[in-house]
């Protein structure tokens, strides 16, 4: 084990050491082009994929709606550079694209913005006698930031336009304009933050970043004089795209002929039953595959073991009828792991801000001070004062919802816990599949099932699901956050900070307002009860239970949450003194969520490929290996891209959804 450990340091050295030393450039070409690209990509997502149907691409905080472009700008730059080298692109370039996707890459479809505009059309048409929503909370609801509520608006929203009726904008542009400005607070907010602690984590706790290496190694060369990048002359690069690509091909064959049978070992998920309560399930995803190969092998472990151990536990609860929570309010099974997780989540939050008070000292004192370089200082200066005015602007609407300063302050901090330790342990792991589970992203279990909702007044109460609710900057798919450290990491925010701070503020407005806008216009052509309906009655329906049954501060749900933290801290403890000690808490973290529920067994297969390559061939044999699992990556997302392309000419209409859950 700790020639485990010491070969995953060498290979982060060796990073440090070559493979970032030159930080590409962004042009504003690149960053033309990316704004074409995100609103191309988010037309063809929203009208063709949702209008029809055919085709469902953000299902993760890495997802195909950000690759699947990126790898057609890559082969296309491939072909660039043999017929017209003048005009390819170089790699600055192509991340600058690759950048820009991610920031806004899970607002399209069921990432967010379906959520949010049926939320926002929702309360005055759903509401009935039946279910008491205009009783319950309509007096206290905040109506400036929905939807205006008149019929003409509403109604054709659900069943579609009248013919000859234009899209009543007036009434859509007040609510866009709110929810565009706290989203862009809470972007800028995650930067700052960000920026805060990606020195810490890049220099001193030297986090992996494999979705950030990833682009960065398929890039390289495509700056310099070499027509095909070596990366691409690789065998074992094409050898992966083969395993991976020739199934797919064969399933878009079968597209034109139906009496041939599918190959579905890289899409269909199979269900595992020792016994009705004793299930496990197995699915192989190749992108899963390609990235997870950079994570280092105690987190793989980890993820692996944890998951395997919470079933287990979940059995034997099960099994012995255990029950948290005191009459009236017990908690199932499977969320009293929900609230096990989520103190250990809060715990790895705690901790990585003390590993990092070094660094935030020298922070303080570049800012206060100037102890530092000029342009250190100015940029450390900006990112505190970004971060203060970020934070005020989304505490004050907030308030404008309904909440007190304590609550809306408090809130922010929970939600930003859980978004700081997400993106923390996706830079970790490359796993774009930790996805929280929602009862605590936004920091509802910790203030309505341990504080208690009975302690917050009407207003309160009905402004804070407003809040944490799926309309709020994301659902379990955090928009933008995840991306960020990966940008720092790609391009220096020291040489750049202008620059780098202009691609996230043009790519974030730009697939905000497309997004929202294509997905309103979709709703008014084909009626949103066509692909919206149910979606938003969810928080409604909350609101009214909880008014209805305010939940009081439980101890045993108290303890369940304390018991995590524990464990958490342990874990952390025993990494720090024991060198050889094989468990990292991210497996705590996420033990029972829906990601690692679907992919454990693909982290598996990594996990055990890459515990033999490291064993038997040392560091020099897992950097031969790369060129294989991207290969097994690219392969994925290429085919995927080819079958659209396929349906796009032949069947426009009744199209093959190739990539899912």
């Amino acid at each position: 084990m700790a020639t485990r450990m010491s070969t995953d340091k060498e290979l982060v050295r060796n990073i440090e050491a070559g493979e970032l030393r030159d930080r590409p450039i962004i042009t504003v070409k690149a960053m033309v082009l990316g704004v074409a690209t995100v609103a191309a990509t988010f037309l063809y997502l929203i009208h063709i994929g949702q209008g029809y149907r055919v085709g469902s691409y953000v299902h993760s905080l890495f997802p195909m709606a950000v690759f699947m472009p990126f790898v057609i700008w890559l082969f296309l730059n491939l072909l660039l550079r043999v017929i017209a080298p003048s005009v390819a692109l170089g790699q600055g370039e192509l991340l600058t694209i690759f950048c820009m996707l991610w920031i806004v890459g899970t607002l399209p479809q069921l990432g967010w913005m379906t959520y949010w505009t049926s939320i926002m059309a929702a309360p005055s048409y759903f509401a009935s006698a039946e279910n008491n929503w205009s009783e319950a909370f309509f007096d206290v609801l905040p109506w400036h930031v929905f939807a205006e509520t008149s019929s003409h608006v509403i109604e054709p929203f659900w069943f579609g336009l009248p013919e000859g009726m234009a899209i009543p904008w007036g009434a859509w542009i007040p609510a866009i304009a709110h929810w565009l400005g706290v989203s862009v607070a809470m972007v800028m907010f995650g930067y700052c933050l960000f920026a805060l602690f990606h020195k810490h984590w890049s220099e001193g706790e030297k986090l992996a970043f494999p979705i950030a290496q990833l682009p960065l190694d398929l890039t390289r060369g495509f700056g310099t004089s070499e027509r095909i990048p070596s990366i691409f002359r690789s065998g074992r690069l094409w050898i992966g795209f083969s395993i991976v690509f020739i199934p797919i091909l064969y399933n878009i064959a079968t597209y034109f002929s139906p009496g041939m049978l599918p190959l579905q070992i890289y899409w269909e998920a199979y269900r595992i039953e020792f016994s009705n309560d004793f299930t496990f399930t197995v699915r192989i995803l190749p992108l899963i595959l390609g990235i997870t190969y950079l994570c280092p092998v105690d987190i793989l472990g980890s993820l692996v073991i944890f998951h395997l151990i919470a079933k287990v536990k979940m059995w034997v609860m099960t099994r012995l009828g255990v029950m948290v929570g005191s009459e009236g309010q017990p908690l199932p099974i499977s969320e009293i792991l929900y609230l096990e997780s989520y103190g250990a989540l809060v715990f790895v939050g705690l901790w990585s801000i003390w590993l990092a008070r070094s660094h935030l000292r020298w922070v303080g004192r570049l800012v206060w001070r100037g102890e530092g370089t000029e342009r250190q200082t100015r940029v450390y200066r900006f990112v505190v004062a970004g971060l203060l005015l970020s934070a005020a602007y989304i505490i004050a609407w907030c308030v404008g919802l309904g909440m007190s300063v304590p609550l809306a302050t408090g809130s922010l901090l929970l939600m930003t816990l859980s978004y700081f330790v997400t993106a923390k342990l996706l830079a970790a792991t490359g796993f774009a599949y930790l996805l929280p589970n929602r009862t605590y992203l936004k920091g509802d279990t910790f203030v309505l099932d341990l504080i208690g909702s009975a302690h917050l007044s009407h207003r309160q109460l009905i402004a804070y699901k407003i809040m944490t609710s799926k309309a709020f900057f994301g659902t379990f798919r955090i928009p933008a956050w995840p991306a960020i450290p990966h940008i720092f990491r790609i391009f220096s925010l020291d040489k750049q900070p202008l620059r780098v701070t202009l691609l996230v503020l043009l790519a974030f407005p730009t697939g905000f307002l497309v997004a929202s806008t294509a997905t309103i216009q979709l709703a008014y052509a084909d009626g949103g009860s066509v692909f919206m309906g149910g979606k938003a009655n969810q928080v409604f329906e909350q609101m009214v239970q909880l008014v209805n049954n305010p939940i009081a501060p439980d101890a045993e749900k108290w303890f369940i949450w304390i018991f995590g933290w524990v464990e958490a801290a342990l874990i952390a403890i025993a990494r720090t003194r024991l060198h050889w000690f094989p468990a990292h808490p991210v497996g705590l973290v996420f033990q029972s969520t829906f990601g690692t529920n679907l992919y454990w067994f693909s982290l598996m297969l990594v996990w055990v490929a890459k515990l033999a390559i490291l064993r038997i061939g040392g560091a020099s044999a897992f950097r031969r290996g790369k060129p294989l699992f991207y290969g097994i990556g690219i392969g994925y997302v290429f085919g995927v891209t080819l079958s659209v392309i396929v349906d796009l000419i032949w069947f426009p209409t009744q199209g093959h959804s190739m990539h899912g859950w």
